[in-house]
């Protein structure tokens, strides 16, 4: 976009474009597109024609949703006949091939981290390697059960295809901030710090986005919050090992990771590539934790072993890390997480609760050695 010469009408007829691009807002942050760093340049013709260099961030709005707010408040100033909008870094397939390259060779170099969070001490990723695993619960309640036992906490949601955080910590339908550093302000419920994309995106908003796109929006999103202080920050990456959870691992510097699996085979073989690939990555995995280890009948209280049994035992044996927890198969879980109250908070006598607690007074000892006082860090709950 070469720089024409501004005259007194394109001057006038370009502070207009800019007033109505600071009238249009991002439908889940309520910041102004500038305000948002969104506009990069814009450029205004004796014609009409009107110019504009945008930033595209996935974590904030679609390019497509984001094309079609800017062309129709642009269209509608008085003496804009036509409006052209490139994105900030768009070029030719070279060009991306050839950065896409640069970056990869940098990261086999061992470059520094893209994404920088200097105020939180302890990075945990929770993992899977197979989806329906029970993931997202595990990193909704250890979060809650760190920051009932005085931890700050925080928790992202790296799920960006099944973002199932806002659901079972009861934040669904929130809506998300920027804040006076032009971050995100993170949205803070039982004493903990959560961001998600599914505070940004409508609940039925399909996210049909393929590995860079994924990469770069997790990293916008996890870079770009205020999360202030943490002890803790968990992150609840998606299952499998694909380009998400891959990437994020290279672009954080991560202090360890948890695998979450069932008991049976199905789960353990996928769970089991999982933890070769965090390893290959130099992340440490401290432990697995193994849900729906069992049901106990209400009735006569016998425990089944619905999925197997041991699985999880063995694995960690074979792996040489410790099994940190087996959560029993609870309705009193199911029926917490539907209603956004973590079993930790609305059932804490339960045994499911009881595990998770013992899950987390251990990331304490691990991390800290000895538990926050209490009177440091009061936590909603407590």
């Amino acid at each position: 976009m070469s720089e024409p010469t501004p005259t007194p009408a394109t001057a006038a007829l370009e502070a207009k474009v800019r007033e109505a691009l600071d009238r249009v807002r991002l439908p889940r942050l309520e910041r102004g597109l500038a305000e948002a760093g969104l506009v990069e340049r814009v450029q205004v013709g004796d014609d009409g024609h009107v110019r504009l260099l945008l930033h595209f961030k996935p974590a904030y709005v679609a390019k497509s949703q984001l094309r079609r707010l800017v062309e129709e408040a642009v269209r509608a100033v008085e003496g804009v006949r036509e409006v052209t909008i490139e994105f900030a870094g768009a070029g030719t397939a070279h060009r991306a091939q050839a950065r896409a390259h640069a970056q990869a060779q940098a990261r086999a170099q061992g470059a520094r981290k893209r994404v920088e969070l200097p105020g939180v001490r302890t990075r945990v990723a929770i993992f899977s390697g197979k989806g329906g695993v029970g993931k997202s619960t595990v990193s909704v309640n250890l979060a809650v059960a760190l920051a009932r036992l005085g931890a700050r906490v925080g928790l992202f949601d790296a799920d960006v295809h099944g973002p199932n955080v806002p659901l079972l910590l009861g934040i669904e339908g929130e809506r998300a901030y920027l804040g006076p550093t032009r971050k995100i302000l993170p949205i803070e419920r039982h004493g903990v710090k959560a961001i998600s994309i599914g505070l940004l995106v409508e609940p039925d908003e399909a996210l049909i986005w393929r590995g860079p796109v994924i990469t770069k929006a997790i990293d916008e999103l996890l870079g770009g919050t205020d999360w202030g202080e943490l002890d803790f920050l968990i992150l609840d990456l998606p299952p499998g090992t694909g380009d998400a959870p891959l990437g994020l691992a290279q672009d954080v510097e991560l202090s360890g990771s948890i695998a979450v699996t069932t008991p049976q085979a199905v789960s353990l073989a996928d769970v089991r590539r999982g933890i070769a690939t965090f390893k290959r990555l130099d992340v440490p995995v401290w432990g697995i934790v193994e849900n729906m280890s069992y049901f106990v009948c209400p009735h006569c209280g016998r425990p089944t072993e619905i999925f197997g049994q041991g699985g999880g035992a063995r694995e960690a044996e074979r792996q040489g890390v410790p099994l940190l927890g087996r959560i029993p198969l609870d309705p009193a879980v199911r029926e917490a997480g539907d209603r956004g109250v973590p079993v930790v908070v609305g059932r804490p006598d339960s045994p499911a609760a009881q595990e998770f607690m013992k899950i987390a007074e251990h990331l304490l000892r691990l991390e800290g050695g000895t538990r926050p006082s209490q009177s440091q860090r009061q936590r909603e709950g407590e």
